[in-house]
């Protein structure tokens, strides 16, 4: 039966707890050091019930409870105390302020999930938990941000792992109105965005959540204005439904997220585009720009490009996001009137070569398209992106493709346990919360003794261990026997090596890699002196059916060969249950396919907490690995043929555990400490915690990309007549292009050169109706391989002497400044101020 009338019920709270409600809707308490406290000390059972949510707890709690607060003195100063740190942090001046009070204009995030914190179930995995530790710091550090996503339903699946051993998968729908959230208003009315597809008109109600200083926008469609049942569910589930679905939701991130901005008169000077389902976010902004210029679509463009950066986050070509063409003409086919473009054109944009050649439009191809900035998530990654999208820019060498990268990181004070905390307020400066991402702050962490920090470690662990037994007793007691249920309590080991795994259950993650050879894996965990355990949890995409597999695999090995109290397999992993793993385990273990991590960051999260790590070399411990601050797998090596390297790399990982890993854990001083590994531990701590935080990891976004690309867009959209000019140039460049050439190179001997020696070189080129400040002429110097082909390219132009007619002659002087085999190359590319990357406009010049 449907209700015929609705109303909400909200506790009426106690005056002088007023400012509670307030912090409540600021998730800025859920890592300030004091903001749980405010609320666990309401009821710390409840607490825990309502899974941390602070207006569900507070509408619940027994109203008695509140008024016995109002009277606790106390408590009540605590409340107004955390009120004032709240307003202080909403308004103080901070990095941005403090490094780029020059710079006008905003800044706006999409990403289709965040995960802030486990009361807010709206994110799967990793890029959700990036995004929200990227909103974090973005406050933290002052930034004028905003964020655009969706608000889901029934938000990811909750998993349940049957006698089976096999996932299955359950929904259950969240409640707002009970959440930290308040539906955004315009003069009083609930603000509801229209978007219209080919057939349809989609309504989306938007809801905000305040991420400290970062607002952050949501789009859900459940709503009665959308009548048909489907478009209704279109926000129900996070990567759920069918590829129109999909295509759908993306529509209402990206264009529904703009028209958000529009609405709210958010006119943003920066857009970052995270992973390529809010692409379609680039469409709809030049849309608007064409309108507010009274300028065309390529024109538009331009200005389009000049503020917008696009993350790629997915090594695998099959990861990124891809539409069938027939589905883009279907859905936003329309979009073509608007824009006044063709069809081929709209299709081009997401396609490389002719839209006749394709069957598939690419989200990320339209992200790297239609921006001017592009980054991969760590260096490796970088690297592996550059190859993957050569094809775009077929022209120029790999080096130089214009995919730059800025390593992922994590929100410190978000991920760190309490422990540490209390032990870095002893040990380090009085300010090093204010600068995490300073590696001279994590120096004095060598200062911490050992006893003292293996100590804290220690309590985490056998926080864990009960942790684990209190889910397996409340949550997974129908995978356990009636004799085991009544020896929960010899299941793990506090004093035992304790190994963690936990992430998604992706195949080229390799869950099953440590089970490879498991006589071998069992003398190992049998061992009475030296003792090891494992710990471990992950979800594989409920379409998944080989992640499925491998967690079945793993848990049918567990029974078969009698490991249940030494492997525990947690079921429904969440953040809760990561920052238990990431704080109280000896060794994070991670074995994906090199290079198929593009950065990882639970590794981080663990290495934060003196949680070693034992990787494959690869995305972001490929750059921290240092030989004393955690274990390899392998020795970076990649192979075509994953089972060799898997056997290779499984008996690597039986080596390293049983000849370095278990040993250093075990080997105790008179005092039972393990001095060695204790070092490692403070190695971690110091190598990792400042290098990789979501502090340095937005810095470098604003210093890189974001400063840039707002000074960049505010240029032209100051001034329309650029924006024309700066069109008409590159059309002016592309039809002389034809006839642009390097006639001849001439050099000074070189047949014998040292070190040090300068090479004179002149050029005559051949210009057509172009001018010397149209382009560069450059010489590209490289090393010479094997194959005789170059690397590690440097560039230096050449200059402008003189010209006769449309011949321009150039000359230049370049020092020899290494040794070996050497070669060079000379190229014409474009130049203009307002040409960010001159690979951008797909033509090069080589000479021939």
């Amino acid at each position: 039966m449907k209700a015929k009338i609705s109303y909400i019920v909200t506790a009426k709270v106690p005056d002088n707890l007023k400012n509670l409600i307030e912090i409540a809707h600021n998730y800025w308490w859920c890592w300030d050091r004091d903001g749980k406290d405010i609320f666990s000390k309401i009821d710390p059972k409840l607490w825990n019930k309502v899974t941390h949510n602070p207006i569900l707890m507070i509408n619940t709690v027994d109203i008695k409870r509140l008024e016995e607060l109002s009277n606790d003195q106390e408590y009540v100063l605590f409340v107004n105390s955390e009120h004032e740190r709240l307003n202080k942090y909403l308004t103080q001046n901070r990095y941005y302020q403090n490094n780029y009070s020059d710079v006008k204009g905003s800044i706006v995030y999409f990403s289709t999930e965040y995960g802030i914190h486990e009361s807010f179930p709206n994110y799967s995995g990793g890029l959700g938990i990036l995004s929200g530790d990227h909103l974090k710091s973005s406050s933290d550090l002052g930034l004028p941000m905003v964020a655009i996503g969706l608000l889901y339903q029934q938000g990811y699946f909750k998993q349940k792992i049957n006698a089976s051993g096999w996932q299955t998968e359950i929904y259950n729908y969240n409640d707002f109105y009970s959440m930290p959230l308040k539906i955004t208003k315009i003069n009083g009315e609930n603000l509801i965005i229209e978007i219209e597809t080919a057939d349809i008109t989609i309504f989306a109600q938007v809801w905000e959540l305040n991420a400290g200083r970062v607002k952050l926008y949501l789009l859900d469609t459940n709503i009665n204005k959308n009548t048909d049942p489907e478009i209704r569910k279109l926000t129900d589930q996070l990567y759920g439904g069918n590829r129109e679905t999909r295509i759908l939701q993306e529509i209402v991130l990206g264009i529904g997220g703009v028209r958000v901005l529009r609405t709210l008169g958010i006119r943003a000077s920066a857009f970052h585009i995270n992973e390529g389902h809010a692409a379609f976010a680039l469409l709809e902004r030049t849309k608007y720009l064409m309108e507010d210029h009274n300028i065309d679509f390529w024109t538009a463009v331009n200005l389009t490009k000049a503020g917008s950066l696009f993350t790629t986050h997915t090594p695998v070509p099959a990861g990124n996001e891809v539409f069938k063409k027939e589905l883009i003409i279907k859905y936003i086919g329309h979009f073509v009137d608007r824009l006044h473009i063709s069809i081929d054109d709209l299709l081009k944009l997401g396609m490389i070569g002719e839209a006749k050649d394709n069957d598939h439009f690419s989200m990320t191809i339209l992200g790297l398209r239609l921006t001017n900035y592009r980054n991969g998530v760590s260096k490796l990654h970088g690297e592996v992106s550059r190859k993957m999208w050569s094809s775009l820019w077929s022209k120029f060498p790999l080096e130089n493709i214009p995919i730059g990268h800025i390593t992922n990181g994590i929100h410190t004070l978000t991920w760190l346990s309490r422990e540490f905390a209390e032990l870095f307020d002893k040990y380090l400066d009085n300010n090093w919360r204010d600068n995490i991402d300073d590696d001279n702050t994590w120096e004095k962490v060598q200062n911490i003794p050992n006893e003292e920090i293996w100590r804290e470690k220690q309590r985490r662990r056998t926080k864990l261990v009960q942790f684990v037994r209190d889910y397996i007793s409340k949550h997974q007691k129908h995978t356990l026997s009636a004799e085991q249920i009544l020896n929960l309590s010899s299941f793990l080991n506090p004093d035992a090596l304790t190994i963690g795994f936990a992430r998604r259950f992706a195949t080229y993650k390799r869950a099953t890699l440590l089970f490879s050879d498991i006589d071998r894996l069992k003398s190992i965990l049998f061992n009475v002196e030296k003792p090891v355990q494992i710990i471990i949890s992950g979800k594989a995409h409920p379409n998944d059916t080989a992640g499925k597999e491998s967690i079945q695999s793993i848990i049918t090995k567990i029974k078969e060969n009698g490991l249940e109290k030494h492997i525990i397999f947690i079921e429904n992993y969440d953040m809760i249950i990561a920052r238990m793993l990431i704080k109280g385990c000896d060794v994070w273990l991670n074995n994906p396919i090199r290079p198929l991590e593009a950065s990882g960051t639970s590794g981080m999260k663990a290495g934060l907490n003196g949680t070693l790590n034992f990787s494959v070399l690869d995305g972001w411990w490929d750059e921290s690995y240092t030989g004393e601050n955690g274990f390899p797998i392998g020795d970076g090596e990649e192979s075509e043929d994953y089972e060799v390297l898997a056997e290779r790399e499984s008996k690597y990982m039986y080596d390293i555990l049983e000849k370095s890993i278990i040993p250093k854990f075990y080997d105790r001083n008179s005092n039972l400490i393990p001095d060695d590994w204790a070092r490692y531990m403070k190695n971690s701590i110091e190598t990792i915690s400042g290098k990789f935080s979501s502090n340095r990891m937005v810095k470098n976004y604003t210093d890189n990309y974001y400063v840039n690309a707002i000074r960049e867009f505010n240029k032209l959209d100051q001034n329309p007549q650029a924006i024309v000019g700066y069109k008409e140039w590159k059309d002016k460049v592309l039809y002389n292009w034809g006839l642009v050439n390097i006639n001849s190179i001439s050099s000074t001997n070189l047949e014998k050169i040292n070190f040090g020696d300068e090479i004179i070189f002149e050029a005559e080129i051949e210009l057509a109706g172009l001018h010397p400040n149209d382009v560069k002429l450059e010489a590209v110097n490289g090393l010479i391989d094997a194959d005789g082909n170059m690397y590690d390219l440097q560039y230096l132009e050449l200059n402008y002497i003189s010209n006769i007619g449309s011949i321009y002659y150039y000359k230049n002087n370049i020092q020899s400044n290494r040794s070996g085999k050497q070669g060079l190359n000379f190229r014409i590319i474009p130049n203009n101020e307002y040409l960010i990357n001159p690979q951008d406009m797909y033509i090069c010049k080589w000479y021939e």
